[in-house]
C-alpha cells in the first residue's frame, strides 16, 4: 500500500460485485532511463503494441517498454514518447488507412486524437492489485454489463459525464489513456481495429479512468449494489464479499430502483 491506497482491496471490491474476466490493468509513465531501470517490471525484449502490453497484462502479465521496444509509432505517439511529426499535423499519416473520405476529414480526426501533453522515457504496465508505486490510469477490457455498471459506479459519485469521445481509432492508447489522463478523468471506448488484433474479443470494451476518480466509481459501485442487482446476483456478490472480507458492503434483498419506481409511479396513478 502506498498513499494509503490498497490496489488489491480496490480490484477485490470490484471482482466481488462483477463478475471480471481480465485483471484490471495500471499504466505508470516512466520519464527516465534510470526509473526504467528501476521499474518493477519486465522490460519486453521484442516489439509490442501497446494494445497489445495492456491484453497481457489483463492476462496478469507485467511489461515496461521504452521506444525501442514499441512496435507501434501511433502508440509511442499518443502516450508522448515521440514528438509529433508535420505529416502527421497535416493528417497526412491517416489519408492513406482508408478509414477517412480525404485528406481534410483525416486532418479533423487527427487534430482529435488526444496526446499526451509530455515527453515520456517509457511505460509500465501491470494488473493494478501488483502496483506499489501509483500508477497515473487504469485501464479496464470487459462486457457491455460490467461498463454499464461501473458508469453507474462513477455516476454515483461524480454525476453524469457528456464529454466522451469516441472514434473507433487509436483505443488504448489515445481513448483509455491519453484522454483520460489529459482530462483527469474518464473515458469509455468501443475498441478499435488494432485492439481486436491484439486479442481483445468483439463483446469487449473499454474504460479508461485516472486512479483518484477510479477510486471514486469503486466506491460507487458498491453503493449501488442493492438498487440495481437482482436477488441471484446480490446472492453470488454477497458470498464473494465474505470470501474477500468485505464486510462495509450492504446488500438488500428484495429491494431494487426498478421496484421502487414502479410503486412511485403507480402512486401516482392512483391520486
Amino acid at each position: 500500500m502506498v498513499n494509503n491506497i490498497d490496489y488489491s482491496e480496490l480490484t477485490a471490491r470490484v471482482n466481488s460485485v462483477l463478475e471480471v474476466k481480465r485483471k484490471i490493468v495500471g499504466v505508470k509513465f516512466i520519464y527516465n532511463e534510470n526509473e526504467f531501470d528501476k521499474a518493477a517490471a519486465t522490460h519486453s525484449k521484442k516489439k509490442m503494441s501497446y494494445c497489445r502490453m495492456v491484453k497481457e497484462a489483463s492476462n496478469g502479465k507485467d511489461i515496461k517498454s521504452n521506444f525501442d521496444n514499441f512496435g507501434c509509432f501511433a502508440g509511442a505517439r499518443a502516450l508522448g514518447i515521440v514528438d509529433i511529426d508535420e505529416g502527421y499535423k497535416s493528417g497526412a499519416y491517416y489519408d492513406g488507412c482508408g478509414l477517412y473520405q480525404d485528406l481534410a476529414t483525416a486532418k479533423e480526426a487527427t487534430d482529435k486524437i488526444t496526446i499526451c501533453n509530455h515527453s515520456v522515457y517509457g511505460v509500465q504496465v501491470k494488473p493494478l492489485e501488483a502496483f506499489s508505486l501509483k500508477p497515473e490510469i487504469v485501464i479496464i477490457i470487459t462486457n457491455p454489463f460490467n461498463a454499464m455498471r461501473l458508469v453507474q459506479g462513477y455516476t454515483y459519485n461524480c454525476g453524469p459525464y457528456s464529454a466522451f469521445k469516441m472514434m473507433g481509432n487509436q483505443a488504448i492508447c489515445s481513448e483509455c489513456t491519453a484522454y483520460p489522463y489529459e482530462t483527469d478523468n474518464i473515458s469509455f471506448s468501443l475498441l478499435c481495429a488494432g485492439a481486436r488484433k491484439s486479442g481483445f474479443d468483439q463483446n469487449e470494451v473499454g474504460i479508461g479512468i485516472t486512479l483518484n476518480i477510479f477510486r471514486q466509481m469503486v466506491a460507487g459501485l458498491c453503493s449501488t449494489v442493492t438498487p440495481v442487482e437482482n436477488n441471484q446476483n446480490k446472492k453470488l456478490i454477497e458470498k464473494k464479499l465474505k470470501t474477500n472480507k468485505i464486510t462495509d458492503v450492504g446488500v438488500t434483498y428484495n429491494n431494487n430502483y426498478g421496484d421502487k419506481l414502479r410503486r412511485y409511479d403507480l402512486d401516482l396513478f392512483l391520486k
